[in-house]
């Protein structure tokens, strides 16, 4: 039974899972944009108020595949099919791009970014597979490092300083990983497992000290592995069958959480990511992207991206729960799609959040989302 409060038609496709009878019937064109409705949470005043404020919808991208603030009001987005990065800083009422890794490098998208302790940025890539390093805040950008794979993917800096950048198809056969310890001058090449079929290692859990954990997927089941030794080695924990692909890592209260995409379902690990339990399943079939906090009138809320894509019409929506992942409600609507997900957000002020949707989808979108004072 799941654990959080459902909205009719959530209920229904549930129900449908489970084997009970009945049918959910959606009238909702391709692609159509729809009024941005409010969860049940938000009716009851348990959490704050949320409306979309604007939709950018970068030309020729069929994805907004990534988000990360940089400071307040101050993001960068990365799109694909030309691998673009546009950046904000009004808080997502405007986007200038600032890169065209198409042009520059024939980069199909932009992965993922994240901020290393120097204060630079660095991104992974698509076809080509690329490390790329910025030190104006994500203006220009250079390639720092070229591992032999069609993607790099997940990306994360330790305490100590190194960086581990995860692959898919590595011309070694292997799931792998590469590893660095000086920003990418130089680079080390390691495998996960010589006996596994080759996977796409898509995104890591670090909150500090030697210990990692990764998300493997795509190609096969989700498995997550981990590493005791800052990444140098690795011992798989679980195979997460049904998993199409492990997208994001977040903890609370002791607890560590992993979002499978496909399935739909959220896995919780008590022991550091040894043993792994489903909590909840959102949809008999559906996409989850990311999850991130926000801190609003002294509390801290989680926000996940995701995709109902339990029926023909897809509904891109943004979930909230403000009791660190026991329960989830759903926030807001973003929009309807006959395919595509919504894959990232990002907290760009304390009352603007973006969401990057796309992903196989005839158009690429980021919503940004102005959140209201509860009952406002």
């Amino acid at each position: 039974m799941e654990h959080f409060p459902l909205r009719p038609h959530l209920l229904l496709s549930f129900l449908l899972f489970a084997g009970l009878s009945g049918m959910l019937s959606t009238t909702a064109s391709s692609s159509a944009r729809v009024p941005s409705a409010p969860g049940g949470g938000e009716a009851s005043g348990r959490y704050p108020g949320v409306e979309v404020v604007g939709t950018f919808e970068p030309a020729g991208e069929s994805n907004v595949r990534s988000s990360f603030r940089l400071a307040e009001g101050a993001g960068l987005i990365g799109t694909e099919e030309t691998g673009d990065i546009f950046k904000t800083t009004d808080a997502g009422r405007t986007w200038r791009k600032v890169w065209d890794g198409g042009e520059d490098r024939g980069i199909q998208d932009v992965r993922n970014f994240i901020r290393a302790a120097d204060g630079s940025l660095f991104i992974t890539t698509s076809e080509p597979a690329l490390v790329a390093r910025s030190t104006d805040e994500g203006e220009s950008w250079s390639v720092v490092a070229e591992p032999k794979s069609s993607r790099t993917v997940g990306l994360v800096e330790l305490d100590s300083g190194v960086i581990l950048a995860g692959l898919r198809r590595s011309e070694n056969g292997w799931t792998s990983i590469v590893r660095s310890d000086d920003g990418f001058s130089t680079f080390a090449w390691i495998p996960f497992s010589t006996t596994e079929p080759r996977q796409n290692v898509t995104c890591f859990g670090y909150w500090g000290g030697s210990t990692v954990l990764a998300g493997v997927g795509y190609e096969g089941p989700g498995r997550i592995y981990r590493s005791l030794d800052e990444g140098l080695s690795w011992e798989k924990m679980t195979d997460l069958p049904g998993a199409r692909d492990l997208m994001n890592f977040f903890r609370t209260n002791g607890a560590v959480h992993v979002l499978a995409s496909g399935v739909a379902t959220i896995y919780r690990s008590g022991d550091d990511g040894a043993t792994w339990t489903p909590t909840h399943r959102l949809w008999p079939r559906g996409f989850l992207g990311q999850v991130v906090r926000l801190d609003w009138g002294g509390r801290t809320l989680l926000l996940l991206a995701a995709t109902d894509q339990s029926e023909a019409v897809y509904r891109h929506v943004v979930m909230i729960s403000d009791d660190d992942g026991e329960s989830w409600t759903e926030w807001i609507e973003l929009a309807t799609d006959t395919s595509g997900a919504a894959s990232n957000l990002s907290v760009l002020a304390g009352d603007t959040v973006v969401v990057g949707t796309g992903n196989h989808s005839n158009q690429g979108r980021a919503f940004t989302l102005r959140v209201r004072a509860a009952g406002n």
